[in-house]
Formats: structure tokens, C-alpha cells, sequence
């Protein structure tokens, strides 16, 4: 599943302290893996749920061809075998949606990431103010893209920055503001996923990963995104 690459240009009022930079560049690059992972997840999901199906159809034509095929001559192990195709139909096939917890929860989001479409930094200006451009898939990107624009464009507000610790987490108000972020939600909804079950995945895989960057921004690491590529 090849994803199409863009650059991100981040304008920097200041570039910090090596230890600043180095904290930054990581935070960024963490960032933008857990991005990766959830828009490889959701857009896996539909081929996963179609192959769970078509497993339960097989499980139950198995137990369908087995009660035609019965003649109950050795009725113990006929009952037997019986228990043992409805176990695995019933207690394993209709569960036809994959927990999404059981994607992310155990999952080094480092590992989606093929090197072919890992963030590379791609151009510093290193003047004050500055730059930083990484290249990487776009989707993640423009996610960020998004997320540090509309934050910049309120830092501006001063009632907005006395309610920002308020507002900060506020799941709610990252989605009105994140279009890539409602596409994706739209889709688990379709499949069929809990509100509860969506929350929960959008929290660890995209919120609190994007509310990361803040600190960088309140401290002039970041100033906002420059222009589009």
C-alpha cells in the first residue's frame, strides 16, 4: 500500500538548544509515525472485515454440509464434531469486526512505517527566523499541516490562549478542525465501530501525539506551516 509523498515547511521563530532541536526533531518524527499508523490501519480495515466475512460464510457452509452429510451412525462423535464447527462459527466467526485495540494497543507504530515512506528532513534554513522541511507521506503531513495552522492562526486570539489549557484535549474541537482526521472517522463509522471504540483510537493514534507538538509551538520551535508544496 504506496502512499503519495509532499513536503512540510515548518517557519521557526527560533531553532533552541541542541537538546531543544534534537527533542523537536524526535517529537516530530513520533508524531508523524503514529499518524502513518492510523490512516494504514483504517485504510486496512475494509479488506480485513471482507476477508472476516467471507471466513464466517466458510465456517458456516462447513457446518451446513456436515448436517447434510450426517447419518448419526456414530452419534458421539457426530455430536462431537458438531460442537466443535459451531464453536468456531458462533464463538469466532460472527465477531466479523477485528477490535481496533487490537491494532494499536500492542503495536510499535515504528513498524508500519516502511523505510521507502519514513520522514526525512529535507531542508533547514537555519536564519532567525527560519525553516524546517521533511518530506514524507502525505496525509500524516497535511493532518500536521492542518493541526499547527489552525493553532497558530488562535494563538493570535488572546481569549483563545487564556482557554487553551481548557480546550487543550478537547477531542471534539480537533475534528471540527481536521478534515483528513473526519474522513478517516467517517470511515470506521461505516464499518460499523462504537463511538467509544473510535474515540479511544483517535486519543492514542492521532490527538495526543498532534498536542505533543504544542509546547514546541509555545516556545517559538514552531511558528506555523509555510506555504503549501
Amino acid at each position: 500500500m504506496a502512499f503519495e509523498t509532499t513536503t512540510l515547511k515548518i517557519k521557526a521563530e527560533r531553532l533552541g538548544s541542541i537538546s531543544e532541536i534534537t527533542g523537536f526533531l524526535n517529537e516530530l518524527e513520533t508524531t508523524y509515525n503514529s499518524l502513518y499508523a492510523f490512516d494504514f490501519i483504517v485504510r486496512s480495515l475494509p479488506d480485513d472485515v471482507e476477508r472476516g466475512l467471507l471466513t464466517s460464510l466458510r465456517r458456516e457452509k462447513l457446518v451446513q454440509e456436515f448436517l447434510k452429510g450426517s447419518r448419526f451412525k456414530d452419534i458421539s462423535y457426530d455430536y462431537e464434531r458438531l460442537y466443535q464447527l459451531m464453536e468456531s462459527f458462533y464463538f469466532d466467526g460472527r465477531r466479523l469486526l477485528p477490535p481496533l485495540a487490537s491494532y494499536y494497543e500492542p503495536l510499535n507504530v515504528v513498524t508500519l512505517v516502511p523505510p521507502s515512506e519514513r520522514l526525512l528532513l529535507s531542508k533547514v534554513n537555519i536564519q532567525s527566523p527560519g525553516f524546517w522541511e521533511v518530506l514524507g507521506t502525505m496525509n500524516p503531513l497535511n493532518q500536521m499541516r492542518e493541526y499547527l495552522k489552525d493553532r497558530h492562526e488562535r494563538r493570535k486570539d488572546r481569549d483563545w490562549r487564556e482557554a487553551q489549557e481548557k480546550r487543550k484535549g478537547d477531542l471534539d474541537i480537533v475534528e471540527k478542525e481536521n478534515s483528513i482526521l473526519n474522513a478517516r472517522i467517517d470511515t470506521l463509522k461505516k464499518l460499523g465501530y462504537s463511538d467509544v471504540d473510535i474515540r479511544q483510537m483517535v486519543m492514542k493514534l492521532v490527538l495526543e501525539p498532534l498536542t505533543a507538538l504544542d509546547k514546541y509551538q509555545d516556545n517559538g520551535q514552531i511558528e506555523g506551516p509555510g506555504d503549501e508544496a
